[in-house]
């Protein structure tokens, strides 16, 4: 109940701001704007409509009482049993319409895959529900604090819609790899649709791509309905922490540099994969199941004999397209960093790693997410922060530490880190 009424006052409180924020513009002027508009993801519209969703579906709970563990276990495994099922029944659906397949019994098909989804979007809300509450609890038991007030509550609360997530077009600069501009697309734009816009951009002297993302913070926050339940309970927890960020200095830097840009995001990143590995050990691991930590360190390989080639180092060779690339983009080679990018591209589909495009937009895009694999990142970023976590005796205590640090300077100089 305390989280629930946590929520409630969280989203009177938003209700003012989405009143004056309702729809989003461009200037008139902007060349880029007219490019992007029919395809464009407005995030103050979706928060409109759902903020109406999720408070309707919030003032109902008030009237429930608490589900006991066992059934709400059961409901979310329930309801991501059903998003498979539905997913393998549209494939079916698509490939008997568009003559793949001869499928017989495609009326049953149609009726079963009917049924299933009004099955699925009658326990969605339940379900996010249920998830927010075990985020919650993790998050308290790991010693995060971020009341509001005087009142005890994880704050902001913990809150995401399961949906359609949208893609996002990236733009650089063509002489330095640099996040020149984002913008949220139009999830249902389709690969001829993504190639043009692209192409538009790129007319204008600038490098693009458009990719997909795996969820947006606004608020509640949007996390891909197709996503397995531990991605879903990893990517829910990163959208979180940028809420939580954001009402401190690390957080409110974020655009300032892409420093700052890759700090957050790798504190999202870091925190989001271990409470949902969690949440997902603690409700929802089969007996005998064990969730590695994502921070864990794998064991090392031992050397291969001189006479056997190494395996194909996907994230070196990432690094290392980049590096290169930066190196002749500072020579001011614009055309053979371009060409190596593509030779790159090549060479990683024949080690089975395939990429619609390889070029500056790509790797400004991806750099800031530093301890994932294959970002090409080159910078020190991620193993500084995984450090500091597994320094830190608590959750709580390396999201305190970190939070209020509104420069990378600063950063480093308070919590003495290396470069």
């Amino acid at each position: 109940m305390r989280r629930r009424l946590a929520k409630v006052a969280w989203v009177l409180l938003l209700l003012a701001a989405l009143f004056f924020n309702a729809g989003d513009s461009y200037g008139p002027a902007d060349p880029i704007a007219g490019i992007v508009q029919p395809e464009f993801f407005s995030v103050s519209r979706w928060e409109t409509g759902n903020f109406l969703k999720k408070w309707t579906h919030q003032a109902g709970e008030l009237r429930y009482k608490e589900e006991t563990d066992a059934n709400a276990v059961l409901r979310v495994h329930r309801y991501f049993y059903l998003a498979r099922r539905i997913a393998e029944l549209r494939d079916r659906v698509e490939q008997a319409t568009t003559g793949f397949v001869e499928t017989p019994d495609l009326p049953a098909v149609r009726r079963e895959l009917a049924a299933a989804e009004r099955e699925a979007g009658r326990s969605k809300p339940r379900v996010e529900e249920t998830i927010e509450g075990m985020l919650d609890a993790v998050l308290r038991d790991g010693g995060v604090r971020s009341s509001f007030l005087w009142l005890d509550w994880i704050w902001p609360p913990v809150d995401f819609r399961l949906d359609a997530v949208p893609r996002v077009l990236v733009i650089s600069p063509r002489e330095r790899i640099e996040i020149a501009r984002t913008t949220l697309i139009d999830p249902r734009i389709t690969i001829e649709g993504r190639v043009a816009l692209e192409s538009e951009v790129d007319a204008r002297n600038l490098s693009s791509i458009v990719l997909g993302i795996s969820g947006v913070a606004s608020y509640p926050s949007l996390v891909p309905e197709t996503f397995a339940l531990r991605d879903v309970l990893r990517v829910a927890a990163h959208e979180w922490t940028h809420h939580y960020l954001a009402f401190h200095p690390l957080g409110r830097a974020y655009r300032k540099n892409g420093d700052l840009t890759a700090l957050n995001e790798t504190v999202a990143d870091v925190v989001g994969d271990e409470v949902g590995d969690l949440v997902y050990q603690r409700y929802f691991a089969a007996p005998g199941e064990v969730v590695t930590p994502p921070r864990r360190a794998r064991p090392a390989t031992p050397p291969a004999p001189s006479d056997v080639p190494p395996p194909f180092d996907f994230n070196a060779a990432m690094r290392e397209t980049r590096v290169r690339a930066e190196e002749l983009l500072a020579q001011g080679k614009i055309d053979e960093a371009e060409s190596h990018m593509e030779e790159r591209r090549h060479f990683m589909a024949e080690h089975g790693y395939y990429f619609r495009k390889l070029n500056q937009a790509f790797f400004a895009f991806n750099g800031a997410y530093a301890s994932r694999a294959g970002s090409g990142s080159v910078s020190p970023i991620g193993g500084q922060i995984t450090g500091l976590r597994d320094s830190s005796a608590t959750l709580g205590e390396f999201l305190s530490a970190i939070a209020r640090y509104g420069s990378y300077d600063a950063l480093k100089r308070g919590l003495g880190l290396r470069d």
